[in-house]
């Protein structure tokens, strides 16, 4: 979490006391659907810009909140993000970076004065305390606001300094920059009349900006839940701006990237060779070994695809996490639907809240498993079994969380139940109908090689950063032995995502770790370091 100086807060104070806000023309309906009103015979223009932020702000504060213009009269005036609030200490990987900022101006030329987000608070001292502020040093062109027209600024890339490294900026303000803003604006309120396009940014030299994507890619951070549904070490994750990263050994990855710049909240590769990317607003994108990705959305759909599975019978499974709704499964006879409606299964949770409580999925060949842990002291979790043959569906409730689960190549999966603030170990022998609760103790994080070892972590918590000490077991947890040096993470403990004897894969602090000789030394794969290539295909 990051501490903040007595002038700091001052600065702060002055920022939230001096600035003026852009007229509001957005508004967020019950439904979750983003309204838009544009007024009629208006004097003044519109401005859009997206910012995405390749690991969260910080501890509370993940993405920005408003990015203040300065006019040339010297005006400052603050341009709100339009997207619902996240929070960022629900994990790595899950937490939304992106923001979306869009506001109605007086006509005129503008400078980009800065960025930032307040705190949570209670009270302005306190959300003054929680906040962070980003005055961007790196020289922006001016720009320029048209009566009645939409200047769309494109997208700005933010990797928030990091240990000794600088924060970094890249803007994509050219054609694929401006699609994107334009795309997420579009998508959050269902294709809403928008003002013809003038303005944005004004350059001294002709011509369209060549946009620096593959920059702005190397400062990606955070990666999805690895798919390793067959427990052999084949992992497939996504990230920011379309990207698909493939592993396919130690310290060898493989990158094949979406020419959209959308977040890749999913990723798998089917054993045809058919490659899954899930994003927001019901959309997927889908290649085949030899082709093109090829974008696709599910109609009427506006959840964010957390998972696809192929069934036996050829039909496809799609699971979406809907804000309003909560997480709905539906069934397509093919991977890419026609006009047919998909089916819909029933979940089988009759409390409204607890079917939008954050799932936690796991793949499993005969059955797709959701875990919803709800929320109090009372550890509980709603768990939902849709089974691939029969698509029949079951929920039962435990008395625990889940903190973690595997499928391991054998069909048995192995649990972190989590009771109070202790790990134990929980298992299933027919693919999650029952469960056997054990009083073996689990450290942080495990990750199962076979049924006798595996690699865990033994955190321990500083100021603002934790150590991480990675330690093993093979007797089936009843013992575990430290190994290698600890490594450090920021303001979250790391957990195993993968591990055998020629690598482990740790993530934590919205990073990624490698090491190839047991623990002994570490190297960062995200963000990727300077120089350091991916093969990509």
């Amino acid at each position: 979490m990051n501490v903040c100086s007595v002038s700091r807060w001052l600065s702060l104070l002055a920022f939230v006391l001096m600035t003026g806000c852009a007229t509001s023309i957005a508004t967020r309906a019950p439904d979750g659907l983003l309204k838009v009103e544009i007024p009629k015979d208006s004097q003044d223009g519109y401005v859009l810009v997206r910012v995405v932020s390749t690991r969260p702000i910080s501890l509370l504060n993940p993405k920005w909140q408003h990015v203040a213009l300065m006019s040339a009269q010297g005006v400052r005036h603050e341009v709100p993000d339009v997207t619902p609030m996240s929070l960022g200490f629900a994990g790595d990987g899950t937490v939304v970076t992106e923001s979306l900022h869009f506001g109605r101006l007086p006509p005129g030329e503008y400078e980009f004065a800065n960025a930032g987000s307040i705190g949570p608070g209670p009270g302005l001292l306190m959300a003054l305390i929680m906040s962070d502020h980003a005055s961007l040093d790196r020289k922006m062109p001016r720009l320029r606001i048209e009566k009645g027209r939409l200047a769309n600024l494109g997208t700005i890339v933010f990797a928030p300094s990091a240990d000794k490294e600088p924060a970094q900026l890249v803007l994509l303000d050219g054609a694929r920059g401006r699609a994107e803003s334009l795309r997420a604006l579009q998508d959050d309120s269902a294709r809403a009349a928008l003002p013809p396009p003038g303005g944005g940014w004004q350059r001294q030299e002709p011509g369209e900006p060549a946009e620096p994507v593959d920059q702005a890619r190397a400062l990606v951070a955070m990666i999805s839940a690895p798919s390793d549904a067959a427990g052999n070490g084949h992992l497939v994750v996504g990230s920011h701006l379309g990207e698909v990263f493939e592993r396919t050994g130690p310290s060898q990855w493989r990158e094949s990237a979406l020419s959209e710049l959308i977040r890749v909240t999913f990723a798998t590769r089917w054993t045809d060779g058919t490659w899954i990317a899930g994003s927001e607003f019901g959309r997927y994108a889908t290649r085949q070994p030899e082709g093109n990705w090829r974008l696709h959305a599910i109609p009427g759909e506006r959840g964010q695809v957390a998972s696809v599975q192929k069934l036996p019978n050829g039909e496809v499974l799609f699971l979406l996490s809907d804000r309003s709704k909560g997480l709905r499964a539906l069934v397509t006879p093919e991977l890419v639907p026609g006009t047919a409606a998909p089916k819909v299964l029933d979940v089988n949770l009759k409390d409204a809240d607890e079917a939008k409580l954050p799932a936690v999925l796991l793949d499993h060949p005969e059955a797709v498993l959701i875990a919803r842990n709800v929320p109090g002291f009372r550890r509980e979790v709603v768990l939902t079994r849709i089974d691939k043959s029969s698509l029949t569906v079951s929920t039962t409730r435990e008395n625990f969380w889940v903190s973690g689960w595997q499928a391991l190549p054998n069909g048995q999966i192995q649990v972190n139940r989590m009771n109070g603030l202790t790990n134990y170990f929980t298992l299933s022998t027919d693919a999650g109908k029952s469960w056997k609760n054990t009083d073996l103790v689990l450290p942080h994080g495990v990750h199962w090689a076979d049924s006798s070892v595996a690699y865990a972590i033994s955190p321990t918590p500083g100021f603002n950063t934790v150590s991480n000490q990675v330690t093993r077991t093979t007797d089936a947890g009843k013992t575990w032995t430290p190994i290698g040096k600890a490594f450090t993470t920021r303001d979250l403990a790391a957990r195993i995502i993968y591990a055998d004897d020629k690598e482990i894969v740790a993530q934590g602090g919205f990073a990624v770790f490698s090491s190839t000789d047991m623990g002994k030394t570490w190297t960062t794969t995200f963000p990727r370091p300077s120089g350091f290539q991916q093969a990509k295909r």
